[in-house]
């Protein structure tokens, strides 16, 4: 039996505990007569737990242990649904004494709502299911003593051990270092890719880099793409992801939202509309396009048409592991197999990962060095396998017994003969996730292959679905972020982009550790990925979870579904990488109502044209911790979803113009933690939903006076339809929200003015989004001290704004749009804007001129001008704005971009050092 499989046990067992644990503190009056059977269930259960926890780690595969494990998981899948059926049957009696008159008063499922004789069978049947549960514990416990299962060994404390040994300074280095880049080796690959990008024939060449996976394609891919020759080179860049599942569609419209803008006018346009726009473009241009991780002949040839074969000299850049491929996209030129990394470039590699890396070389103990080196050489140059494992041995002591251990266990796993050790390292870091880590892990499964996750959705998921454990005073989503960033340390996730104080914003997840994830969950009964080649209905009331990312699928698993049959699954995913699908009037006939022990539906991918979502007699589903639902049409939301009263997260989005309102009694769903309603608003109180952490897309109403300033934990407040009667209560009540991060305010017409605000003391705002007139800013130190994001539209200021921010000592991304500033003339001093890092200008259609001193932006290394009209020409101040990697120049006039559009331009001295120059969509004086 694997020591996965122990502590995926252990945590179906955990959870189940602290549910049942909540579920007899709350409902003591209404249990008796059977707590004590209840309880008995729950230290039997805590035994078996125990057992779980220590167990052997070097214990290896038992088909034995393998059994009583799953009847371990099993039994407690079985005691859970026990729970929740017998809660839900209580709560639907309560909604039908109310539909039929009784009087009525919410109290935490009361015997004072149903009938005594009712309440009688309920607890009598809910005590046999109990007894028949705690007789199978029973036997499952004294199979342990049958079996011999007993013998294995416990290691009591190894993992809190382990921690207290680690060096103290060793969390804060892994903070610095842990976003190294891992690119290590491929110098002569880099150098023979670029100059075939950028010398050559002018006709469209197709550059293939092939390899097994992870041996390091998509990294080195990367590196080429952004060297600063080839930034340069290139009039446009992009780089898309094909995978086994793609649309033509989504990939026209990823390219041409990195080379242009996407328009929601773009949105409308058919396919074939989409593709001749993105192919007059290219035409025009000289382009590289990277096509990572392509499967098939068939996919390229899908492909090929939209990328012009101008005598423009340019580019395809291709990855693939199918030589075949490579060799089918271009039959001239030989593709480039990828090696395995040098001995030398594969310890050094490692050195980074484990963290034993100082600034010039690496620092290893002797008597490590040795045993370092031999397990570097089982990962055969193979760099994803590298980086596994130094995540994994970063966890560990610096020891030699600790390393030996690590040592003798990738002996034996490697012990077959497999050409690739990726699999095997792979499953010994994964076996090594404690178990509150396990589920975290296996979760990522649920998303679709190559796809870049928002650790925001991610978070609040692995809340909702229990994965959590609360941890002294922090939030649940502040342990999340810290159980993402351990995975993260382990190198089992790659943080893709990072917000300003170093937690990740988006996250991806290799493809190999996601086919591990997947097959690790589905052996565990934790998920079931639903795709053509593994789509079984049949099965259905036996899954927990199931993710489809798949239109057609989804509607063939909910009309195969039958409302008769008793249906156990927990979560329902439809998370798919292409764009919105829609469920229309024909396929709504669908039985949602056998879902009623949901607790994660999750449809923002779909576009619902009715009310359907709420045939589906959602106000049952009172298990839901995450609603996640999309309407493509105005809708009605009935009071029954105030019925949700376990509910967290709350997210509905409205496409169409009409506005939507929630129900009067949602200051009843007081667990709500995060509410999203775009196009929404609210009618009721809400001064009730204390742990509210999240209010955006929310339109302005009566609630902001009386309730919005008894939400306290509130930290990201989003507000839009501002009128001019709300400004002060507007004004006072975000004044008393000290926990914000995040604040964005919007007003929709032209004369209603964005409020005054008191934000000095707002210690945690670090981000600002104000949409609408502004009278004047906010002085410098009126502004909240440690503010990192600013946006600002529609403002129509007068003033310079630029005398004003340029003195936030912490601003770091700036965006001025949409006649933000009216003036003429704007200009950065010397000394200004310290910390700035982005600066977008767009929109200030009255500028003519921008003057930069020197000394002023040191630390610019990103800047785009767009759509202002009059600007006559660059600053000459951005000659000394030596960190400026990329500028971007959209929409401006034929004569602004003739200045810096060749080494002839009037202005090129200005930006002949920048790397990377994009200029776009230019229009005629």
């Amino acid at each position: 039996m694997s020591r996965s499989n122990k502590k995926m046990a252990e945590s179906v067992v955990t959870f189940f505990l602290q549910k049942l644990s909540e579920f007899i503190t709350q409902e003591a009056n209404l249990l008796t007569g059977v707590d004590e059977q209840i309880c008995s269930l729950r230290d039997e259960l805590q035994w078996i737990r125990s057992f779980l926890k220590d167990a052997d780690r070097e214990r290896k595969e038992n088909e034995r242990v393998k059994v009583w494990v799953n009847q371990v998981r099993d039994v407690s899948h079985q005691a859970e649904d026990v729970i929740d059926e017998f809660m839900l049957k209580l709560v639907l009696q309560r909604q039908h004494q109310k539909s039929i008159g009784g009087v009525y008063m919410y109290r935490s499922l009361a015997a004072s709502w149903f009938s005594r004789t009712n309440k009688l069978k309920t607890l009598h049947d809910l005590g046999n299911q109990i007894e028949k549960i705690k007789r199978r514990v029973e036997e499952i416990s004294a199979n342990k003593s049958k079996y011999g299962i007993e013998a294995i060994q416990t290691q009591v404390g190894e993992s809190s051990s382990r921690s207290s040994n680690q060096d103290p300074q060793w969390k804060q280095r892994r903070v610095q270092v842990a976003e190294e880049a891992d690119v290590v080796g491929f110098d002569k690959e880099t150098q023979t890719l670029v100059r075939e990008l950028i010398e050559g024939d002018p006709w469209l060449s197709v550059i293939s880099i092939v390899g097994m996976g992870g041996l390091g394609k998509t990294t080195l891919a990367k590196k080429v793409y952004n060297h600063n020759l080839v930034t340069k080179h290139f009039d446009c860049r992009a780089l898309i992801y094909v995978s086994q599942e793609y649309r033509v569609r989504d990939i026209l419209e990823i390219i041409l939202n990195q080379i242009t803008e996407f328009s929601k006018e773009d949105k409308k346009l058919s396919d074939e509309e989409l593709e001749k726009k993105l192919i007059l473009y290219l035409k025009q241009r000289r382009y590289l396009v990277v096509v990572d991780d392509i499967w098939s002949v068939e996919a390229w040839d899908r492909l090929e048409h939209i990328f012009p074969k101008e005598m423009m000299g340019s580019r395809i850049l291709l990855t693939t592991r199918k030589k075949d491929v490579a060799r089918h996209a271009d039959v001239e030129r030989i593709p480039h197999e990828l090696q395995p990394l040098t001995e030398n470039e594969s310890w050094e590699l490692f050195c980074k990962k484990t963290l034993l890396r100082s600034q010039t070389t690496c620092v290893v103990p002797s008597d490590l060095e040795k045993i370092g080196r031999d397990m570097v050489g089982k990962c055969k140059g193979l760099p994803l396998a590298i980086v596994v494992l130094g995540g994994y041995l970063s966890t560990r002591d610096r020891s030699w017994d600790e390393w030996q251990k690590v040592s003798n266990r990738m002996a034996w796993q490697l012990s077959g003969n497999e050409e690739s050790p990726i699999p095997k390292i792979l499953s010994l870091s994964y076996n090594d996730l404690p178990y509150y880590l396990k589920s975290c892990f296996l979760y990522f499964g649920v998303f679709p292959e190559d796809s870049e996750i928002p650790v925001g959705k991610l978070i609040r998921l692995w809340v909702a679905e229990g994965f959590i454990q609360q941890r002294g005073d922090q939030t649940l989503e502040d342990v999340a972020r810290d159980y993402l960033q351990e995975l993260i340390n382990r190198s089992m996730v790659q943080a893709s982009k990072r917000r300003y104080n170093g937690e990740a914003k988006t996250c991806r997840i290799h493809d190999l550790l996601r086919d591990l994830s997947i097959s690790e969950a589905k052996e565990d009964r934790f998920l079931d990925v639903l795709d053509e080649v593994n789509f079984q209905v049949s099965s259905s009331t036996s899954m927990r979870r199931v993710t489809i990312n798949d239109m057609r699928l989804l509607i063939k698993f909910l009309s195969q579904v039958q409302p008769s049959t008793p249906n156990h699954l927990r979560s329902l995913l439809y998370i798919s990488p292409f764009n919105l699908y829609k469920i229309r009037d024909k396929y709504q006939r669908i039985h949602f109502s056998s879902f009623r022990l949901l607790r994660v539906l999750d449809l923002l991918n779909v576009q619902i044209d009715n009310q359907a979502a709420f045939k589906m007699k959602i106000g049952e589903m009172i298990h839901l911790r995450y609603l996640g639902l999309l309407f493509a049409k105005a809708i009605k939301i009935p009071s029954t979803i105030s019925n949700l009263l376990n509910l967290q997260t709350l997210q509905m989005e409205n496409l169409s113009e009409n506005r939507f309102c929630l129900p009067k009694d949602i200051n009843k769903m007081v667990q709500l933690r995060h509410v999203s309603i775009y196009r929404g608003s609210i009618s009721g109180k809400i001064d009730g939903l204390r742990t509210l952490q999240t209010l955006q897309w929310v339109e302005a109403g009566s609630w902001i006076e009386d309730d919005l300033p008894k939400l306290k934990n509130l930290r990201k407040l989003g507000i839009r339809v501002i009128h001019n009667s709300q400004r002060e209560t507007l004004s006072n009540a975000i004044a008393e929200l000290h926990q914000l991060r995040s604040l964005n305010l919007a007003t929709m017409e032209d004369n209603t003015v964005i409020p005054n605000l008191m934000l000095s003391n707002h210690q945690h705002l670090y981000k600002l989004i104000l949409y609408g007139r502004l009278e004047m800013l906010l002085d410098p130190d009126e502004f909240p001290p440690y503010l990192t994001h600013l946006y600002l539209g529609g403002s129509l200021l007068e003033q310079d704004p630029a005398t004003t921010l340029e003195k936030l000592p912490h601003l770091r991304f700036l965006k001025l749009y949409y006649n933000a500033y009216i003036g003429k003339d704007m200009a950065c001093s010397r000394g200004g804007f310290p910390m700035l890092q982005h600066l977008e200008i767009s929109g200030l259609e009255e500028l003519e001129e921008w003057r930069v001193e020197e000394e002023s932006m040191p630390g610019l290394k990103h800047l785009s001008l767009v759509n202002c009209k009059c600007l006559q020409m660059l600053p000459d101040g951005l000659q000394h704005l030596t960190r400026l990697r990329e500028l971007e120049v959209r929409r401006m006039t034929i004569k602004f971009t003739y200045r810096i559009d060749s080494e002839n331009g009037i202005d090129w001295h200005k930006v002949q050092h920048v790397p990377s120059i994009t200029i776009s969509d230019y229009f005629l004086d």
